[in-house]
């Protein structure tokens, strides 16, 4: 008797641990749930997202900062418009790291030429719709590009961000303009092998053959 209620509280063991170990790996995994905290939403529109799918992770820097929500068509464009939730903490200055930026943005200012050709008033105009546009920003900057990336050579597909060196930055809930869609094995070979056979272009600069340049000749004369 003793015997089986030793098995039976080994059995309910193993029943709970093994539940309680597939949300914690469906929690770190993002396929449940969210620990994104002050979240907000972004999108971007690539040529190509083949492999990419909804909760696949968004990361700087190889850290985690969001994840994807949903993919769809854009009926004008025919391009993939991905939205993906970022984490707020993440990618948000602090009230000190924003007085830095914000004063490197006003200096970088001052030395452009449309500012040193305006008059004074204008100036300060100038200055103070920088400031007022830097509110509600995030780290990511209008150089940043994000690409559809692939963890290991057949490993899941994901989103990279990797920022720029300006210093204006993107707002909350607008659209990162520089990307760079999947790049399918298929086309790179189809490329490599077609692309020593192509035609040149009209327009092109080659030169001309021997044989081109005879036969202009004779039609000259």
């Amino acid at each position: 008797m003793k015997s089986r209620t030793s098995e039976l509280a080994v059995g309910i063991f193993v029943i709970i641990f093994g539940v309680a170990l597939f949300f914690l790996a469906m929690k770190v995994s993002g396929l449940v749930g969210s620990n994104l905290r002050d979240n907000y939403t972004m999108t971007a529109q690539f040529d190509n997202v083949n492999g990419l799918k909804p909760r696949a992770k968004v990361t700087m820097s190889g850290v985690t900062i969001g994840r994807v929500d949903r993919i769809t068509l854009d009926p004008v464009t025919r391009m993939a418009t991905v939205s993906f939730d970022l984490d707020g903490q993440l990618t948000t200055f602090n009230d000190e790291q924003l007085k830095t930026v914000q004063k490197n943005a006003l200096e970088e200012l001052r030395y452009s030429s449309d500012f040193e050709a305006a008059a004074p008033a204008k100036q300060k105009e100038m200055e103070q719709q920088l400031i007022n546009n830097m509110k509600s920003i995030t780290n990511i900057d209008e150089d940043a590009y994000i690409m559809v990336a692939t963890n290991g050579l057949l490993g899941e597909k994901y989103l990279k961000i990797v920022p720029g060196g300006g210093f204006n930055y993107l707002k909350r809930n607008e659209s990162i303009g520089n990307t760079q869609g999947t790049m399918d094995l298929e086309d790179l070979i189809t490329k490599f092998i077609t692309g020593g056979a192509s035609k040149p272009a009209a327009g092109s600069t080659e030169p001309a053959t021997a044989e081109q340049t005879d036969a202009q000749t004779s039609f000259v004369e």
